[in-house]
């Protein structure tokens, strides 16, 4: 049985900056004991654009983590997200090691190891290695070779890279902030470790993570990750349409899409008004049938770039477990009955799985990347344990089985 461990991750959104404080148990259950948050500043869709803005809003959110959970945060793994990633293909070829030719786990590491040796665009280094499946001396479509016999193994991986440009200025925000950068990791991936179940992921899945600047879109099929992309669109498009359409402030704007806002034209009555006077606004009064007018016109385009994207992608085959919805943008009533017309699939909201929590508002669709990134850090640091002997044996046999049917995490 292991001891105590405690967990820091930090998901560095455009509109907010989240840490989350993850404690995992003896029993290796997992929970979170402390949050932070912040408004982002010097960033700019998932970039960080001013070093020292940047640093102080992480500090915000870190030392409100920090204070929520009674314990000192030193480092953390980040979370990041937008079109400074790409997936690559690479091959990986190795010599069985063992002299009866059994194929072990150490032979499955050096394999994917190999294929890291791919050539790389410029300023792009590798964060993840993905497998796709493997070949024992050419008997293809393995997707589990530890045990098989053979003479050589292959892997045919997605290489997951990001712009080093991008990694290092990350690194020195958090660093100038005070903390230690433990790990990058790209936050769609880790996103959907938290909200998908495996049959989910085996079936054919589409996961939308609606933003405030873009959204995130990333498939699943056969269990491999097969297609990702950034949507130039998100929750702050129909905010800002609001702003212009009613003459109201961004800032009043957003607080009346959160509290009024519909997605579904035909859901509201002619005869509703919602009245602004509370807000601070005198004298304004506005049909919320026009607000859903603008709020669908938008969203309508979210999901219509969506259909398109996947429409257009060769790897887009059927997706018979729908389509999960996360994210701040996911909040209005109307949103999944607008993305079932437009995907034209079934949809459902994501929900955070294996992991608790006190703190009701964890549970939000908000909160589902920050949740991966903790679990996603937990299983890379027993990726570690496993490999260097420090793990025990039923968490290394219980993690090592979940990474065969998951992915390998590269360790730096």
């Amino acid at each position: 049985m292991s001891r105590e461990r405690i967990i820091t991750a930090l998901d560095l959104g455009s509109h907010k900056i989240r840490v989350g404080v993850l404690l995992v148990g003896p029993n290796n259950d997992l929970k979170i004991i402390g949050l932070g948050e912040s408004t982002a500043r010097g960033i700019r869709r998932g970039q960080v654009i001013d070093i020292k803005e940047a640093a102080e809003s992480i500090k915000e959110a870190v030392m409100a983590a920090s204070k929520s959970g009674n314990i000192k945060i030193s480092k953390l793994a980040v979370g990041l997200s937008g079109p400074y990633f790409k997936l690559m293909p690479a091959h990986g070829s190795i010599a069985v090691s063992r002299a009866d030719s059994e194929i072990s786990q150490d032979d499955v590491n050096r394999v994917l190891d190999s294929a890291k040796a791919a050539l790389l665009p410029a300023n792009k280094e590798i964060i993840h290695v993905l497998p796709l499946e493997y070949e024992v001396d050419r008997e293809e479509k393995v997707k589990d070779p530890v045990g098989m016999k053979g003479v050589r193994l292959e892997a045919n991986v997605s290489l997951v890279l990001i712009s080093t440009p991008v990694s290092k200025t990350v690194a020195k925000a958090v660093e100038q902030a005070g903390f230690k950068v433990e790990s990058i990791i790209y936050a769609p991936l880790a996103l959907s470790q938290a909200v998908l179940s495996k049959k989910q992921r085996e079936l054919g899945v589409v996961v939308l993570d609606i933003g405030a600047s873009t959204t995130n879109l990333t498939m699943w099929a056969e269990s491999d990750l097969r297609h990702t992309s950034v949507l130039p669109i998100g929750s702050a498009s129909i905010t800002n349409d609001m702003a212009i359409g009613l003459k109201i402030s961004p800032e009043l704007s957003e607080k009346v899409k959160t509290e009024y806002g519909c997605c579904v034209v035909n859901n509201v009555s002619r005869r509703e008004q919602v009245v602004l006077a509370d807000w601070g606004a005198d004298n304004i009064v506005m049909s919320k049938l026009e607000l859903a007018r603008i709020i669908e016109a938008r969203a309508s385009e979210i999901f219509e770039l969506a259909a398109q994207d996947l429409k257009t992608c060769e790897k887009a085959g059927p997706l018979p477990a729908g389509a999960v919805l996360v994210g701040g943008g996911v909040k209005m009533e109307g949103m999944l009955e607008l993305a079932r017309k437009k995907l034209k699939l079934s949809v459902e909201l994501g929900r955070i799985r294996d992991i608790k929590s006190d703190v009701a508002d964890f549970f939000h669709p908000d909160f589902a990347t920050l949740a991966g990134l903790l679990i996603f850090e937990h299983e890379r640091e027993q990726t570690i344990g496993a490999k260097t002997g420090f793990a025990s044996t039923a968490h290394s046999s219980r993690f090592l089985s979940k990474i065969k049917e998951w992915f390998y995490d590269l360790i730096p």
